[in-house]
């Protein structure tokens, strides 16, 4: 029987000895926010920020009865005017973004990429349609994602009280060279998957 996303969560809970983390509402969540700083790091500077455009959080630490399984892990573009641009165009096509998801002091994602174009699909180019050939030679469109890592399984949970943050380095997959990002072509992340509220609720 498979690993649901509620039995990850209240198994970790269990073992962090979390006994009211059943009593709170689950539903689907995300966080998110940008390395403005340019440090390389993504949701460590998130108490400093207190705006929308750049993220939705106060701190990079869930409060109490509070905590993220994550789903899916996407990357974006902003620039200085806070608009979303496109990875590839920013980077060039043989740009990759290597990452580490970091929670506490266990790096529980190491050296992931995430490619500006090409294969494989599920790291593909920025919301574009590709011609796909289907039953019969059946010629369909297909869209890809964006940048994006989805979680197989239960995904990766993010418990409360325990900081977490993203490590990122952006290279030439060709050339092997780094790519330094700058204030016109600033990465943010974000994190989706089922969020636990400080709702007292029975419905985990």
């Amino acid at each position: 029987m498979a690993l649901s996303a509620q039995d990850k969560i209240l198994y970790v809970a269990n073992k962090l000895g979390l006994s009211s983390l059943n009593l709170m509402q689950g539903s689907t969540g995300a966080v998110y926010d940008v390395d403005t700083d340019i440090s390389g790091q993504i949701f460590t500077s998130a108490s400093r920020h207190q705006n929308p455009s750049i993220t939705n959080l106060t701190q990079n630490e869930f409060e109490v009865n509070e905590a993220l399984l994550v789903e899916t892990i996407g990357f974006y573009v902003l620039n200085a005017s806070n608009n979303t641009i496109n990875f590839q165009q920013a980077y060039g096509s043989n740009a990759v973004i290597v990452f580490d998801l970091v929670i506490g002091n266990k790096r529980v994602m190491k050296d992931t990429p995430v490619f500006a174009s090409g294969s494989p699909y599920t790291f593909a180019n920025v919301a574009t349609s590709t011609q796909l050939v289907g039953a019969e030679d059946e010629v369909v469109t297909g869209f890809l994602p964006r940048h994006q890592v989805y979680m197989e399984g239960a995904g990766v949970l993010i418990p409360p009280q325990v900081q977490w943050y993203v490590d990122y380095r952006i290279f030439n997959v060709v050339t092997g060279a780094t790519i330094a990002a700058t204030a016109e072509t600033q990465i943010g992340c974000s994190l989706f998957g089922t969020r636990v509220l400080l709702n007292f609720n029975t419905s985990i």
